[in-house]
């Protein structure tokens, strides 16, 4: 019979690539990660893992065990939370994470409803983008995870992870209040060719949009400045140093930054609360997702 905590190790290998980075991410040695893999292998009567180099690879049966090991999870998962539900109490630590402009202007409202509703449940958040935030979460670093899409670019779908959608989030071209642009209703951005562009970090939705919209229309976009902080991205245009794509949720534009209406571009982006498959019963997690979406 297979064991469900080295089922657990050989996911974990498989997220994380190597001994070393398994063994600091499940609070074990490395020599105990390899002895609950080769176990694992015993169990299972077939080689699980081949060496590449400094990582090691799942073999073909290693690749079809995980699999099967993540609707095993998600059964677990659920079986927890349904021994959960039993009691009313809402308490422990929820761990949370969004990226930054979901965490200002999301998770604290929900934050502030739980604390009234549930003052047992303490919640701890942090900043992460969905590109580090998901895996987290699947691997049970985190419980709750606020995430964003495009629809030129969705998030696949994933069998260990369960997902409730919470806003449309109108996007607006970000302008210096002087620019020739400004005072239009709508701006294309066909016009906006010849400008320095404020785009997000490579691999980022930040960036993701700015280069999508851009080739799109047309034309590659000049990346003149890098941030994924929206506050930044403001304070560079009221500079005159660039022009941005900016969402509703970072806020009102400060002093001589103008927002208008952006055409031939995406119109909104989709944020989303993400919770491992079968933990959305947890009476902590359910708590949250309720307080997100106003219930």
């Amino acid at each position: 019979m297979l064991d469900v905590r080295r089922l657990r190790v050989l996911r974990e290998l498989a997220a994380r690539g190597t001994i070393a980075a398994t063994a600091d991410a499940l609070g074990y040695t490395a020599p105990a990660v390899s002895q609950q893999l080769a176990a694992l292998e015993r169990e299972a009567g077939v080689e699980l893992l081949e060496r590449s180099g400094r990582r090691r690879r799942l073999t073909p049966a290693g690749e079809e065990l995980v699999i099967r090991t993540e609707s095993i999870l998600r059964e677990l998962e659920a079986a927890e939370a349904a021994l959960e539900a039993t009691t009313t109490q809402v308490a422990g630590v929820l761990r949370c994470a969004a990226f930054a402009s979901a965490h200002r202007a999301l998770l604290p409202r929900a934050i502030a409803a739980l604390a009234a509703r549930h003052p047992d449940l303490s919640v701890t958040t942090q900043d992460m983008e969905p590109e580090d935030s998901l895996p987290a979460l699947k691997l049970g670093e985190l419980d709750l995870v606020l995430a964003q899409e495009y629809a030129f670019a969705p998030n696949p779908p994933d069998p260990a992870l369960e997902r409730t959608d919470l806003v449309e989030d109108p996007l607006r071209v970000a302008l210096p209040e002087g620019h020739p642009l400004a005072a239009k209703d709508s701006v294309d951005i066909k016009a906006l060719d010849a400008e320095p562009w404020i785009a997000g970090r490579e691999g980022s939705f930040c960036h993701l949009v700015v280069v999508h919209s851009t080739r799109a229309a047309g034309f590659e976009p000049r990346l003149a400045h890098i941030t994924n902080d929206f506050d930044v991205s403001y304070a560079l245009v009221a500079a005159g140093a660039g022009v941005g794509l900016v969402p509703e949720l970072a806020g009102p534009p400060p002093p001589g930054v103008v927002v208008r209406p952006i055409t031939g571009a995406p119109r909104s982006r989709r944020i989303y609360a993400a919770v491992r498959a079968g933990s959305g019963a947890r009476p902590a997690v359910a708590a949250m997702l309720a307080a997100l979406t106003g219930r």
